[in-house]
């Protein structure tokens, strides 16, 4: 078979293992991982194509990230599938035990790409490793190995620090500020979704703080277009 034979093979088969997985996860919570895995996929493409530009990115060098990122951010919380639904659900405070299992997600689901094949397999891995990492080093996981979620160095007081600054990759940067709006802007079992002018002001204190100044920026010019997927992708409504 040509090169090219072999790439496209390649292609369709990540694609194919890709849905698998998407599809997995929605079966274990429908009514919010279907359209929050859509939510936060468009909201990042969005967000990267402005900061791309703000930053002077080659287009066509962006225009091959963006099309990785779209598929790789469906996946942020695809360790999930390894944590117990009664953590999962829980519809109250996590204990210290339970939120430490929870963190667990993140190496669980970069663990699934540790052979990486494609950009989709290493921009994956980094989405699911680092979408709860903060901008000033107080995320986690941190410096972890994705095999047993083990600290592998950086150890402070028994635990490893956060990454830090542009040590997070811009892929878990960006993924990481979708992921919280969508969070604070809609229902969940813990919790009645924020005001959406709380929301704004929530994630423009934390520009410096949590999130990546550049990416907030990116963020706070594109908000008719944030607004229109959300009206996009509405949660599903539960049935009688």
């Amino acid at each position: 078979a040509s090169n090219a034979t072999v790439a496209l093979e390649h292609a369709h088969l990540t694609r194919s293992m890709v849905l698998r997985m998407i599809r997995m996860s929605e079966l274990r919570d429908p009514k919010e991982t279907g359209p929050h895995v859509n939510r936060v996929s468009s909201y990042a493409v969005e967000i990267y194509d402005r900061w791309a530009f703000n930053n002077s990115i080659d287009e066509n060098e962006s225009k091959k990230f963006r099309d990785t990122l779209k598929i790789a951010a469906m996946l942020h919380d695809v360790g999930k599938v390894a944590i117990s639904d009664l953590i999962l659900k829980k519809p109250a405070r996590f204990t210290e035990e339970e939120y430490l299992i929870m963190q667990g997600h993140t190496w669980l689901g970069a663990k699934l790409f540790n052979e990486i094949e494609s950009p989709v397999d290493r921009v994956a891995r980094e989405v699911a490793l680092t979408h709860h990492e903060n901008w000033d080093g107080t995320g986690y996981p941190g410096n972890v190995n994705v095999d047993n979620g083990a600290p592998s160095d950086g150890k402070k007081n028994g635990k490893t620090k956060g990454l830090k600054g542009e040590k997070i990759p811009i892929s878990g940067r960006i993924v990481a500020l979708a992921d919280v709006y969508d969070a604070l802007s809609c229902k969940r079992v813990y919790k009645e979704p924020w005001a959406e002018d709380k929301v704004l002001e929530e994630i423009k204190s934390q520009r410096g703080k949590k999130f990546d100044p550049g990416v907030v920026d990116a963020f706070f010019e594109i908000l008719p277009s944030i607004k229109a997927i959300q009206e996009r992708f509405p949660d599903v409504e539960e049935t009688a």
